[in-house]
């Protein structure tokens, strides 16, 4: 097999591991993942391809050829494979992280989201005043949405449909966390316990009704949103890009290492100089420097392909 293609596809899974991931802790978006990995416009383009009005005449015609080279389906199996794997991996060890070793966790992640804001800035042609101002408003509105105290929104499969389709949304953006959105909705543990079950062969209805209902519910709103955000990137890169920094700026006092939870609000505490914390500075400069390590490489990479 070409070894071009084979390097390909272990980068497209690798960044397919690493969204899926960012996705499973509450405050880290997957779309990060996507953007400082030099994977976000393709894999948006991708999805955009395919849920279209071409897409459709294809099928109904039966020009299954055409459908086949009109759409790069090796890059979208091996991203979607990635995140497979890394949800049936890392939702447990994740989950179990969180419940125990909460500072450590946020610390990493932190430092991780701040070095992404920096590499997220760099995309940026030109900061204005129209930039400026919508980053202002999305940083604003992230801080607001991490400020909501979680609420039980019910189970139904109707819900479940509404949670797919708004989470999904959150994974693509980076800086919008899908997975916190399902802590305010009162939904994490369950949507999380359901892909753990079915990630060890437990089909229990329950699991299996909970994850159909979110994919679902995660294709329609997918498809229907990254029109818009590819739209809006080519129309306004500047005001978009801003707003996506914007995003995860507001968001990142979610990820602060010294919290506690009030009531199911989060209420952020001053650093506290204990054994502890060299440990969590340790793991912020992790996360810190293995974005940069990231970006390097894909910017490495883009170099050598053009």
């Amino acid at each position: 097999m070409n070894q071009k293609l084979l390097k390909d596809d272990f980068r497209s899974f690798a960044v397919g591991f690493c969204m899926g991931g960012a996705n499973v802790i509450p405050g880290v978006s997957g779309g990060t993942m996507l953007f400082i990995m030099g994977a976000f416009a393709k894999l948006t383009g991708a999805i955009a391809a395919i849920a279209s009005v071409e897409t459709v005449k294809q099928l109904l015609r039966g020009e299954w050829k055409k459908l086949y080279e009109r759409i790069p389906w090796r890059f979208l199996i091996m991203i979607g494979l990635g995140v497979l794997v890394s949800f049936a991996t890392l939702a447990k060890l994740f989950v179990w992280m969180i419940e125990f070793h909460q500072r450590l966790t946020f610390a990493f992640f932190f430092g991780l989201i701040a070095a992404s804001i920096i590499t997220v800035n760099r995309q940026m042609k030109k900061w204005t005043w129209g930039a400026a101002v919508s980053f202002i408003i999305s940083a604003l509105f992230a801080f607001g949405v991490i400020s909501l105290v979680p609420v039980d929104g019910g189970s139904q499969w109707y819900m479940l449909m509404l949670y797919g389709a708004i989470c999904i949304i959150a994974m693509i953006l980076p800086g919008l966390s899908g997975s916190f959105l399902l802590l305010i909705f009162g939904q994490y543990h369950r949507v999380w316990q359901a892909v753990g079950d079915i990630s060890r062969f437990n089909f229990s209805p329950d699991a299996v009704s909970t994850v159909i209902f979110l994919a679902l519910g995660a294709l329609a709103g997918l498809g229907l949103f990254v029109h818009l955000l590819n739209y809006l990137l080519k129309n306004f890169y500047n005001i978009t890009i801003a707003a996506l920094i914007g995003f995860m700026t507001g968001a990142i006092p979610r990820l602060w290492p010294y919290q506690h939870d009030v009531n199911g609000k989060f209420i952020y505490d001053p650093p506290v100089c204990d054994r502890s914390m060299p440990g969590i500075l340790l793991c912020a400069a992790a996360g810190l420097v293995l974005v940069l390590i990231i970006e390097f490489a894909a910017r490495k990479k883009n170099k050598e392909e053009y």
